[in-house]
């Protein structure tokens, strides 16, 4: 399995098999290694699965909890708010990259020139929790659980990886449409930059001039994409705009493509319909949100990331004897959009509302 991966990743993205033989060299850890971790999502579901071709799952629902996510978009408010939710070493261990790639010449292939800055977990490539690229586009990862893995797909931190790559917002969805997944995940997608043209897209204009008596032109800048495997590794996915409430005012939203100034989203699928395993966690923290009152400035978005009134599966997570999986948020970014910022939170944000670090981007 492994080699199937990696022979398949080094036919398509030989470069980002020498960034790995990198982290294998500087940190001395083996090659092997090191592409394990980078396909560790898709070991885990075969670790955890039957023997059937389809390779699915039966993993305990309550082991299967990763990050939350918070969109806040209106006159006053241009917010994403990532809650990075991992294991307690991880804590102590993982550091921010920032990096400028230049293009290399892999037998008449270039690699793409990148710029970017990302929180990074120990042996991994960029693009698996969030960040930013040169670009102004900000991103977080949502895990996501379907019970379908297909192995003839590229790795999912193979496409986090390589949309970090993505100089407007035509290549990222290209990415997310046409390079197969081997297993599904959630972005959530902010865009900062100062060139509207970056952000042009069928996807969005179809939509909008359809339904919109205006000739003003519509362009969503805060995003939501879940995207899921196929068989015949063509992959599902579903895009969904945050918009301000004066952006857009229609009644009929019949294919759920947008959401008006506030959106929130956990570790299950909202709008693909795919066989998943819908784990407690995710459940009970979309649950426990409900409850909240909509917010209406930071200070009330951060009380919600840093929420922990469900005992059991708080938002904001902290290692408990009835947590199995024993995860935490580790981490908290904070995209301010209009002032160009990352914050970037390492205990409960509502404790002080001040940050460990802020970034310009």
């Amino acid at each position: 399995m492994i080699n199937g991966y990696y022979n398949l990743i080094v036919k398509n993205y030989p470069w980002y098999v020498d960034e790995m033989r990198g982290i294998s060299i500087g940190s001395e850890i083996n090659f092997d290694w090191i592409m394990a971790i980078n396909i560790r999502v898709e070991l885990m579901h075969v670790a955890s699965s039957q023997t059937d071709v389809k390779l699915k799952t039966r993993r305990d629902q309550e082991t299967l909890k990763e990050c939350s996510d918070f969109m806040l978009f209106d006159d006053q408010n241009n917010f994403l708010i990532h809650n990075e939710d991992a294991a307690p070493s991880i804590y102590k261990s993982a550091y921010l990259i920032s990096c400028k790639i230049s293009s290399s010449d892999y037998q008449g292939v270039s690699s793409p020139e990148e710029e970017f800055t990302c929180y990074c977990y120990p042996g991994h490539l960029p693009g698996n929790a969030f960040g930013f690229n040169s670009a102004g586009f900000v991103f977080g990862v949502n895990a996501t659980y379907p019970k379908l893995m297909v192995t003839n797909s590229f790795p999912r931190q193979i496409l986090n990886r390589l949309m970090l790559s993505a100089k407007n917002l035509k290549e990222l969805e290209k990415i997310f449409r046409t390079v197969p997944c081997s297993y599904g995940f959630c972005m959530n997608i902010g865009f900062a930059g100062d060139d509207p043209n970056i952000l042009e897209s069928d996807w969005n204009s179809e939509f909008f001039n359809a339904n919109s008596e205006s000739t003003r032109q519509i362009n969503p800048h805060l995003f939501n994409y879940e995207i899921a495997p196929t068989e015949n590794s063509q992959n599902t996915v579903s895009k969904h705009c945050i918009i301000s409430p004066k952006m857009f005012s229609i009644d009929k939203n019949e294919d759920n493509f947008f959401t008006s100034q506030y959106y929130y989203h956990f570790n299950h699928y909202e709008r693909i319909e795919i066989d998943e395993v819908l784990n407690m966690s995710s459940m009970r923290r979309k649950e426990r949100t409900e409850l909240i009152s909509p917010p209406t400035n930071l200070k009330e978005l951060l009380d919600i990331t840093s929420d922990t009134a469900d005992s059991s599966y708080p938002i904001f997570r902290t290692p408990r004897k009835n947590d199995p999986s024993e995860l935490q948020t580790i981490a908290t970014a904070l995209f301010d959009l209009n002032r160009k910022t990352l914050s970037i939170f390492v205990k409960k944000p509502s404790d002080s509302y001040q940050p460990l670090v802020k970034i310009r981007f």
